[in-house]
């Protein structure tokens, strides 16, 4: 079962993007099964990795749409991430209303957790939902 690790601060430009993306590439070099989750709208983890911001489905689609999070996962030479783009600044929005909310990513990641060692999540900066 993977070992879930968020990296966040409410400050943007610490260094997140990249502490996340250089670590995922390392794990994968020491041969760990690593998932990158870029929970940024900005996107600088998907295209740090070498992805198209524009693909879909993306972390939009799993937070806003219940798309399985294995149907968005994109393998690249660094290791696997789920992209994102500027459309999930729209989810905190839409995600007021639903139940749960706080868990959707939660839940969304259980299916999946055991074909990982790490997951890896980049955290916007914000204290927002």
């Amino acid at each position: 079962m993977a070992k879930i690790i968020a990296v966040a601060n409410q400050k943007g430009g610490v260094g997140k993007t990249t502490t996340c993306v250089n670590l995922t590439y390392a794990l994968k070099k020491r041969g760990r099964k690593v998932l990158l989750v870029d929970c940024d709208a900005q996107g600088n983890a998907t295209s740090g990795m070498g992805v198209d911001k524009s693909i879909t489905p993306n972390m939009y689609s799993i937070l806003s749409q219940g798309v399985p999070a294995k149907e968005c996962i994109v393998s690249t030479k660094y290791g696997d991430v789920i992209p994102t783009n500027k459309d999930l600044s729209g989810a905190s929005v839409e995600l007021v209303e639903m139940e749960d909310r706080e868990y959707i990513l939660k839940n969304a990641l259980a299916p999946i957790r055991d074909a990982y060692d790490y997951i890896l999540i980049d955290c916007p900066p914000s204290l927002e939902l």
